[in-house]
C-alpha cells in the first residue's frame, strides 16, 4: 500500500508521463551509475545522518555526512516542488549530496497545500535561518563551511532557490556560490499571481548557474528556466548555461525528461509516508483509472532512479558545485563540452541523447 501510496503521489503531483509503447523484454537497457566522476558511486562518506527540527511553517530537515564525520563541510540548501514537503522523493539525490561530502537542508516552506504561494521565501527563510543556528553552534557535529553554498531547488522549489540566492542578503542568508534551478515554475501560473520575483541581479558576483528543463515536461515547459537565464544578465555567458534535458525511448525501461524526472525517492520507515494528501492522492487515482481505461498508461515507473539522474541532474550539480567550490570538473558542469552532454549508452552501445545546450 505505501508503494502505491508513493506512487499515485510522484504519478500526480509531478504531473504526468507521456504515453510510450510497451518494450519487448530484449530491448536494450539504459546505462547504469558511472563509478566514479560527478554522478558516480565514488563517495567519500559510508552513510548519512537525518536530522528534523521545527513544525509548520519554520519545519526543516538536515542531512550531515557520517562515517566519517567531518568537522565542517559545505551547505547545499535543497529547495522542494510544490506538496512534496517531505524529503522522501528526493532522498537518494539527498543521500548522493551528502556522501560527497556535503551538508543539506531541507526546508518545509509549505506547512499544507493551502499555503500561499506569497508565504514560501519568508517560510524558507526563517527555517534556514534556525538551521544555521544549529550549524554554526557545532549542535549537529558538522559546521558549514558558508563561503561554500549553493542553492538547488525543482519546480516551485526551482523559483524558490532562485529568489532566495537572489536575496540572500537581505534575508541574512549566505550569498550562493552556485545556483541550479531544475524544472523551475510557474512564475505566471494562477498559484503565483501578485507574487513578486526577486531581482536576480542580486545574485552573488562570481555565482555560477545552471537553469535545466525537460523536453516532456508539460507541466512548467522552460519558460521560467529561460527567464531565470535571461535574468541574471550580470552573470558572464561562461559561468551559466540553460540545458535542456531529452527523453529517449531507444530501450526499456525508456528515460523520460517529464516533470517527475529530478525526482529520486527512497522509502524505509526511518522515512515516514506523508500523511495528510489523503484528499489529491484520491483525485490522482482516479486519473491513473482514466489514463489505464483510455490505453495512455505508460508502463514507466517514476520510482526508478536512472541514467536521467546519474548522467543528468546528478552529475551537473556535482561539476557546478565542484566547480563552484574546489575548481575542478566544470566542464561537467558548464561550456557545452561533451563530459557536460553525454548521458552514457544503452547496453547495446547505442548513445543516450545527449543533453541539449540551448544557450
Amino acid at each position: 500500500m505505501r508503494f502505491r501510496t508513493l506512487y499515485l503521489v510522484l504519478c500526480g503531483l509531478l504531473l504526468g508521463h507521456a504515453a510510450t509503447a510497451a518494450e519487448p523484454p530484449t530491448a536494450p537497457t539504459p546505462p547504469t551509475q558511472p563509478a566514479e566522476g560527478p554522478g558516480g558511486a565514488d563517495y567519500r562518506h559510508a552513510s548519512v545522518h537525518q536530522w528534523h527540527f521545527g513544525e509548520g511553517a519554520r519545519e526543516y530537515w538536515v542531512f550531515t555526512p557520517e562515517q566519517p564525520v567531518p568537522g565542517n563541510a559545505p551547505l547545499v540548501i535543497f529547495l522542494h516542488g510544490w506538496s512534496v514537503m517531505q524529503p522522501d522523493l528526493y532522498r537518494a539525490w539527498i543521500d548522493h549530496i551528502v556522501r560527497r561530502g556535503m551538508v543539506v537542508v531541507y526546508p518545509r516552506y509549505q506547512p499544507d497545500l493551502k499555503t500561499p504561494n506569497a508565504d514560501f521565501l519568508d517560510n524558507a527563510a526563517g527555517a534556514l535561518g534556525d538551521a544555521l543556528r544549529r550549524l554554526q553552534a557545532g549542535e549537529l557535529g558538522v559546521r558549514p563551511r558558508l563561503n561554500q553554498v549553493a542553492y538547488l531547488g525543482h519546480s516551485a522549489g526551482g523559483l524558490l532557490a532562485a529568489n532566495l540566492a537572489a536575496a540572500s542578503e537581505r534575508l541574512k542568508l549566505p550569498a550562493a556560490k552556485a545556483l541550479m534551478v531544475v524544472e523551475p515554475g510557474k512564475s505566471q501560473g494562477k498559484r503565483w499571481d501578485g507574487v513578486a520575483q526577486e531581482r536576480l541581479s542580486g545574485l552573488a558576483k562570481g555565482t555560477l548557474l545552471l537553469a535545466v528543463c525537460g523536453d516532456e515536461d508539460s507541466h512548467v515547459a522552460c519558460t521560467d528556466a529561460k527567464r531565470i537565464y535571461r535574468q541574471s544578465r550580470h552573470i558572464p555567458p561562461s559561468d551559466k548555461n540553460l540545458l535542456l534535458l531529452r527523453s529517449d525511448r531507444h530501450g526499456a525501461p525508456p528515460l523520460l525528461a517529464n516533470h517527475a524526472a529530478p525526482t529520486a525517492p527512497v522509502f524505509g520507515p526511518q522515512y515516514p509516508k506523508e500523511e495528510d494528501s489523503d484528499w489529491l492522492l484520491d483525485r490522482v487515482e482516479k486519473r491513473l483509472e482514466v489514463q489505464q481505461a483510455e490505453g495512455r498508461y505508460t508502463g514507466h515507473d517514476p520510482l526508478v532512479i536512472d541514467a536521467l539522474d546519474w548522467y543528468g541532474t546528478w552529475k551537473l550539480f556535482d561539476g557546478l558545485t565542484d566547480a563552484a567550490f574546489y575548481n575542478r570538473n566544470r566542464q561537467y558542469a558548464l561550456g557545452a563540452t561533451p563530459e557536460q552532454t553525454g548521458m552514457g549508452q544503452w547496453s547495446d552501445g547505442t548513445p543516450v541523447k545527449p543533453i541539449k545546450v540551448l544557450k
